[in-house]
């Protein structure tokens, strides 16, 4: 069934005397002027006991016949008509006009234009009857006129903010090169007649290539360069940080004063006897990880299965290969012993708080089992909450219910949530789905 809306409305009287805020009211009264019938309101603004402060007329047959009564711009206090091209029709326009008259052909006053400043210039007087025309004159800013710069002189210009040349000058350009060798002798080259030469000379070669002068040896030569010549003879010291061979062999004593490093796979020691200072021996030093040291420690090589001392990183442990002998070992044994089988005295597990259990005594010949108890929270137990009363429950942060109840759902009002019936008259309710007959604002 559709639903009907009815807004408030009178056949007797004009505005309305209550018109809440946002209601619509209309009057069908028949407007003579000033009964304010054939018009509708809507309230807005403050309400004071349901009504609001201003009734405003928004519309009404009265407006809609005088858009039907539209007529020319002869008949007083009536909307005016336009024609199809939107002109007024008929009638006289008193008053100033704003914006381009169709049909103007000139200004009523004639007027002159003038220009002063970095321009000057002054139009003859302008009436719109004609295009008008005068020459500009540029203000002077530069009294040094004429041409600048040569092989021998640098222009310098001057310019301001407005792109204008306000100075102009030279400046004397060098034309001599003064060089100078190993020798103490110097020499003087003229740059607009001489040509300037670099040439190598004992292994040393120079070639030019897009003006650009290189000097080469035939190899690279940085301090970071790897470099070879053929014999070389050192009469002095000879110092090196780094000595590159694919062998090296010192028939007398060798002494390093300082670090050694070896980068190669296998060290190999054929003396019989070693003299270490350190009192540390530092093993997988660019081990990173356990598990990048796994393996590590010490290989006696001679019995048909080496001897080993090696690291475990899977249980972080030292690991023997052979049996170990020792007179007395102090700290503690973690492991199983291969005689106990049970506790030298017996023992409980007690558990208290929010679960309480005690075990029966055991000395790990068996196992044992006891039953644990939960701790009582809550006192009022049952089943809470039906169709016209919530449940409510208490929650401590451990989850468990510490109180439960159940609370009656209140009657609907306008400031209270609850439970509301509906008015069969406008109203009807079926498996929950609301349905409007009619919404009616009354008369008035």
């Amino acid at each position: 069934m559709a639903s009907i809306l009815r807004i408030k409305r009178s056949e007797v009287s004009g505005n309305p005397a209550v018109l809440a805020a946002g209601q619509l009211a209309y009057s069908s009264l028949a407007d003579n002027g000033s009964n304010g019938g054939d018009r509708l309101y809507i309230g807005m603004g403050t309400e004071t006991a349901g009504d609001a402060v201003n009734h405003i007329i928004i519309g009404g047959k009265r407006y809609t016949d005088m858009i039907d009564a539209a007529t020319t711009l002869n008949t007083a206090s009536t909307l005016v008509k336009r024609d199809a091209s939107g002109n007024f029709v008929a009638g006289t326009i008193t008053g100033a006009l704003t914006g381009n008259a169709a049909t103007a052909t000139k200004w009523l006053n004639a007027r002159s234009v003038s220009l002063t400043g970095d321009a000057t210039a002054t139009f003859a007087s302008i009436d719109g009857t004609a295009n008008v025309s005068t020459a500009i004159t540029l203000a002077t800013v530069n009294s040094n006129v004429g041409s600048f710069g040569s092989t021998t002189a640098i222009p310098v210009i001057t310019v301001n903010a407005k792109g204008l040349v306000t100075a102009v000058s030279t400046v004397s350009l060098a034309t001599t090169l003064t060089i100078k060798g190993t020798a103490a002798t110097t020499d003087t080259v003229n740059l607009l007649s001489d040509t300037l030469a670099i040439v190598g000379s004992t292994g040393v070669t120079s070639t030019l290539t897009d003006n650009t002068i290189t000097l080469a040896i035939g190899q690279s030569v940085g301090t970071t360069d790897n470099v070879t010549f053929n014999d070389v003879t050192v009469s002095g010291t000879f110092n090196s940080n780094d000595i590159t061979a694919a062998n090296i062999s010192i028939a007398g004593n060798a002494s390093i004063t300082g670090n050694l490093t070896v980068l190669g796979t296998v060290t190999t020691i054929n003396s019989t006897t070693i003299a270490i200072a350190d009192k540390n021996i530092e093993l997988s030093k660019d081990a990173t990880t356990a598990a990048a040291a796994d393996g590590a420690g010490i290989t006696v090589t001679g019995p048909t299965v080496a001897a080993t001392l090696t690291y475990s990183s899977s249980d972080n442990r030292w690991n023997f290969n052979k049996d170990l002998n020792v007179t007395t070992v102090y700290g503690a044994l973690s492991g199983n012993a291969t005689t106990a089988t049970t506790l030298a005295t017996g023992r409980t597990i007690a558990i208290t708080g929010d679960i309480t259990y005690t075990s029966p005594s055991f000395n790990g010949s068996t196992n044992v089992t006891a039953a644990a108890t939960l701790a009582t929270v809550n006192s009022n137990v049952g089943s809470f909450g039906d169709s016209i009363t919530v449940p409510t429950f208490t929650v401590n942060a451990k989850g468990l219910v510490t109180a439960a109840s159940s609370t009656a759902i209140p009657s609907a009002s306008t400031s209270t949530r609850g439970l509301a019936s509906f008015d069969s008259a406008q109203f009807t309710v079926t498996s929950g789905a609301v349905t409007i007959f009619a919404l009616d604002g009354g008369t008035y």
